[in-house]
């Protein structure tokens, strides 16, 4: 049976079209252009048991370079890529090398490969991992409101120690671990505060990780001495006398808390000797005082000479 030239001229317009599809595909995936990029990539390190923990590495970052087809490049662009390797044959601490290839990492497309990798030779140091118990350490930032003052051995923690695991090398030069920040900037008052133990990046608390914390505010206590405070007498002395001081002012010193003694005028404080009674003739009086809330007087009252004369018509 013979074929004529006729299946070349049937549909031709179709088989055309066909053969330019086919040719136009082919100049795509044969001609498409591959690109290279290099990215800064972390390294995490897996240790090879949970015995052991990476202390040091020689390095926490990789210069990769990647060669893509272009139309794979914005997702390459865009990826947070990353590089994990598990340490593998180890049992014991020490100092390790190993070598970082192309399937320690997560690529977005099988058709991105990795032509290049710096540093590709890695080293680093294994410890062993202890528990111990550590002291907690409240940490304090800023001071209170002026004239009051915190007692570092006065603060309550609940718990005051915790469980801690890490690297031995690291927890045995240890003798506490502390908690974040506690703000005091501008406090008057004691107050209650839950807060986290803050680890290190190499260690982990064991358990929540967290501490009720007692802090207590206390007035700044002081002393000062007042110039000038005057004195009145106080009362009717009898049979028509009336009171004379030889001295109308006086010097005190006062104690309390610094915040008020600070602001405190002479003009603040009633100083008076009491003469209801008091017959004719001479007198040492204890002087008396009314104080402000909180001060008192430091030592004994002083005395002031007081003169009860008869009035004269």
């Amino acid at each position: 049976m013979r074929l004529g030239l006729g299946w070349l001229t049937n549909n031709w317009a179709l088989k055309l079209v066909s053969l330019l599809l086919a040719i136009g595909f082919w100049f795509y995936v044969v001609g498409e252009e591959s690109i290279e990029i290099t990215k800064t990539v972390p390294l995490e390190l897996l240790p090879p048991t949970d015995n052991l923990s990476v202390v040091k590495s020689s390095t926490s970052f990789l210069e990769v370079t990647f060669q893509s087809p272009r139309h794979l490049f914005s997702a390459l662009s865009s990826s947070s890529l990353s590089a994990r390797h598990k340490i593998e044959g180890v049992q014991k601490a020490g100092d390790y090398s190993f070598n970082v290839g192309p399937n320690d990492f997560s690529l977005p497309a099988p058709e991105i490969r990795i032509v290049k990798i710096f540093p590709s030779f890695v080293t680093v140091t294994l410890d062993e991992v202890i528990v111990k118990k550590l002291p907690v350490q409240v940490e304090l930032a800023g001071e209170p409101a002026y004239g009051y003052r915190v007692n570092q051995e006065d603060i309550e923690l609940d718990p005051n120690a915790v469980l801690v695991e890490g690297p031995k090398a690291i927890l045995e030069k240890m003798d506490t671990i502390k908690t974040e920040p506690i703000q005091l900037v501008g406090r008057v008052r004691s107050f209650r505060r839950t807060v986290r133990i803050r680890p290190s990046a190499e260690m982990k608390v064991v358990g929540d990780g967290i501490t009720e914390v007692q802090i207590p505010i206390k007035a700044e206590f002081a002393e000062r001495q007042l110039q000038d405070v005057s004195v009145k007498p106080l009362g009717v002395p009898s049979g028509g006398s009336y009171a004379s001081l030889k001295t109308e002012s006086i010097s005190i010193e006062l104690k309390g808390p610094r915040a008020l003694l600070d602001k405190l005028e002479a003009n603040h404080i009633l100083a008076y000797v009491e003469v209801e009674g008091l017959k004719e003739g001479a007198y040492e009086v204890p002087v008396k005082f009314i104080l402000p809330p909180d001060l008192a007087l430091k030592g004994e009252p002083p005395l002031v000479s007081v003169e009860i004369k008869k009035l004269k018509f």
